[in-house]
């Protein structure tokens, strides 16, 4: 309940915007911009004040407990010991993200990637569970429980989810289109890369009319499509924490007429808001999965050779799984024990 009634005393979109930590303490630097104000960027009067959000905290507080995550699990699936029991994986927790990171790897890498996915995997790997620790660590109350725990309202706002920031969330894309550049530019050459997005070629004067426009319509494409990777992203986390903290707000509402309807009201809104929890984490596993699967559909667009002659080839990562498809072990016939 105590979450509840200082969730309902505010207005839902202060728990989704971003809030300077300690602002009394005056900003760490200041550039002077020239022009006028522009809020969106921070800017008063022609300056630009950087200060510490709650936000930027939590962005960096998932990257540091994505390195102690995954460092903790390193020393629990490194074999120790002898026989078959030294490989297994110690630990639930070591368990769980073990099974995670195997099915970013062989369900959404592999298939798209094919022998390309040992060498990137690293990069997949850490977006996806650097937008998974945001997504979820944002779901923690860590300002209300601050505040309950000192009594202090200025921790009120510490806390919050770093993906349902805008800016992050565009340096993410940004991170993604360099990577679709980079990578297809090193798998393919220059030139194979770039005639990539024509395909139409350069060779006949008289198709330059089609090619030229689709050239840019395919760059322009591509950079919408990292976009939207931004902004779907945003606009869902956001979104989810707008829905619980406006059915929250139901509680004030409901005490504006009787305190009796107020409690009441609170207690539907609890188990009410422990169901619209439940999904909201759903959607943060969905969300960090589909800005993963599109990132690597976007590389493998530019740089996987689905032509590749080694396609069949058992010793590379498309050949072994090829082989995989085409073995049906209900059609192995066990070897009869010799006497």
């Amino acid at each position: 309940m105590p979450f509840i009634v200082a969730a309902a005393d505010h207005s839902p979109i202060t728990h989704v915007v971003p809030h300077r930590i300690f602002p009394e303490d005056g900003p760490l630097y200041s550039v002077h911009v020239g022009g006028g104000d522009i809020p969106a960027l921070n800017i008063k009067d022609g300056v630009y004040d950087f200060y510490i959000t709650n936000h930027l905290m939590m962005t960096a507080v998932a990257a540091i407990a994505v390195v102690l995550m995954f460092a903790y699990v390193a020393l629990r699936v490194r074999p120790k010991g002898e026989g078959l029991h030294a490989y297994e994986t110690k630990g639930r927790v070591s368990q769980l993200f073990e099974t995670m990171a195997a099915f970013i790897r062989d369900e959404v890498a592999r298939p798209n990637l094919g022998a390309l996915t040992d060498k990137y995997i690293y990069y997949i790997w850490t977006v996806f569970f650097f937008i998974l620790f945001c997504n979820v660590l944002g779901l923690i109350p860590l300002g209300y429980i601050l505040q309950s725990l000192t009594g202090n309202a200025k921790y009120a706002h510490f806390g919050g989810t770093a993906t349902g920031n805008l800016s992050l969330n565009l340096m993410l894309a940004i991170t993604s289109f360099v990577a679709i550049l980079f990578i297809g530019i090193r798998e393919t050459g220059v030139k194979a890369f770039f005639a990539h997005f024509n395909p139409v070629g350069w060779d006949d004067p008289k198709m330059l009319v089609i090619g030229i426009p689709l050239y840019i319509l395919e760059w322009v494409g591509l950079m919408i499509k990292t976009i939207v990777l931004a902004m779907r992203l945003f606009g869902t986390m956001m979104a989810g924490h707008l829905v619980i903290a406006a059915f929250v707000g139901l509680v004030t509402t409901a005490l504006a007429f009787s305190t009796t309807l107020g409690f009441g009201v609170g207690f539907a809104v609890v188990f009410g808001g422990a169901a619209l929890t439940l999904l909201e984490l759903f959607i943060c596993f969905l969300q960090a999965f589909i800005f993963t699967f599109l990132t690597v559909l976007f590389i493998s667009m530019t740089a996987a050779h689905h032509d590749d002659p080694h396609h069949d080839d058992p010793s590379t990562d498309e050949g072994r799984m090829d082989l995989d498809k085409m073995i049906d072990p209900k059609r192995i016939t066990p070897l009869a024990p010799s006497h």
